[in-house]
């Protein structure tokens, strides 16, 4: 027997392990996203002297102590980093620093693991890419100073299961080809992060605003740190996610009441909202041709069948370039998914939620939802938790 269980034992040792053996899964399964953070207030100057005076009373209103038991295991907290990057005397930071750690215990205290996002300033119309100015440019260094502070921060702290992600959907473009392209800024970031965070979990996404198409460029030599968990973004079909978003695509503000799956509609109603809307549009849309191209948009969208199918099939691509590179998909985060409230439009997003967060999950991949509450992605309604869209999620309303 004794020879039988060390042959036994030299067989596994020799033998190939698969990716997912070795890697431990990203601690972050099933999560919500909190604004808290983001939209900082301002001054006359700039940002005002406590630019996240939202976080007051942030514990009851998000209902903190029931998320666990609610079938989330862990948040998602965006910071938008604005307030720290002309803070020459340190005072934003030395502020903030302190009542943030308050609230992440909070959450860990509650059962909570938690994923801090960074946020490039959106202050007067900047973008992230407004930060990438050069590899060896002035905006860069500035950002990746306060990037590498988060790091050193968060690593003090010792908490089990914290995250960090450098930038939030940090380039419009997959790839570019002519200027330094955000792989190479991330490779930068990545690598300042780790030597001041040897335990933290660190975050590496892609272009196309961290959609699946983004990844292409990442191969096997990025994921070689096993502390690192990929970040996806997923918000398709975009018509129906983004219905009625005026800050996304010109044709959006007469896109409306788009069902989800499209079956569950008529092109011919859609068609005839978009033309109300252009109707009454001051700005002469249906002249402009916008009407012409929602038109077109909505078309397409009824001819490509949206549903669970196409949802799928977008998915393979994504579990295609995990298999190729060998990421376990216990590494690959959905940090971002969400769809947009619409008048009478409830039980077309609750069936999206539901065939997106349960399509990911099936492929061993952990999601965050784009959020909890407030505003057009929230899961409320007038002030009150909508138990349907819960459900939708597997989950409970808290």
């Amino acid at each position: 027997m004794l020879r039988i269980a060390l042959a036994l034992c030299l067989f596994v040792l020799a033998s190939p392990v698969s990716a997912s053996a070795v890697d431990s899964p990203a601690p972050f399964r099933k999560g919500v996203s909190l604004q808290l953070f983001t939209f900082p207030a301002t001054a006359a100057n700039g940002y005002a002297d406590d630019p996240f005076p939202g976080r007051a009373g942030a514990e009851d209103y998000f209902s903190i102590a029931r998320l666990r038991a609610s079938g989330f295991d862990h948040v998602r907290l965006p910071v938008d980093v604005g307030p720290f990057l002309d803070d020459p005397d340190e005072r934003n930071w030395r502020a903030f620093r302190i009542y943030f750690r308050r609230f992440v215990e909070n959450l860990k205290r509650n059962g909570l693991n938690v994923i801090v996002t960074l946020v490039a300033p959106s202050l007067n119309g900047q973008i992230p890419e407004d930060q990438l100015d050069d590899t060896n440019g002035p905006r860069f260094a500035r950002y990746l100073a306060v990037a590498t502070r988060f790091a050193s921060e968060l690593e003090s702290w010792r908490i089990e299961n914290l995250a960090l992600e450098p930038m939030n959907e940090p380039q419009r473009a997959c790839r570019k080809t002519e200027s330094a392209d955000w792989l190479e800024y991330q490779d930068i970031l990545i690598a300042r992060m780790r030597a001041k965070a040897p335990r933290l979990w660190l975050g590496i996404t892609g272009g196309c605003w961290s959609k699946i198409e983004g990844l292409a460029g990442i191969g096997e030599n990025r994921l070689r740190d096993k502390q690192t968990f990929v970040s996806v973004h997923f918000y398709d079909p975009f018509l129906f996610t983004h219905q009625g978003a005026d800050w996304t695509l010109d044709i959006m503000p007469f896109i409306g009441g788009l069902p989800y799956p499209a079956q569950a509609g008529h092109l011919e109603d859609a068609l005839a909202r978009a033309r109300a809307r252009a109707a009454s549009n001051k700005d002469g849309a249906a002249a402009t041709g916008l009407l012409s191209r929602a038109e077109d948009a909505i078309r397409n969208y009824f001819n490509s069948n949206a549903g669970a199918d196409t949802i799928q099939a977008e998915l393979k691509v994504l579990k295609d370039w995990g298999f190729d590179r060998k990421v376990a998909p216990g590494r690959i985060v959905f940090t971002e998914f969400g769809a947009m409230k619409t008048p009478g439009g409830a039980a077309s997003r609750a069936r999206w939620l539901h065939d997106v967060s349960h399509a990911v999950a099936s492929d061993g991949w952990g999601w965050t939802l784009w959020v909890l509450r407030q505003g057009p992605f929230g899961l409320d309604e007038a002030g009150r938790y909508d138990p349907a869209l819960f459900e939708a999620l597997g989950a409970r309303a808290p």
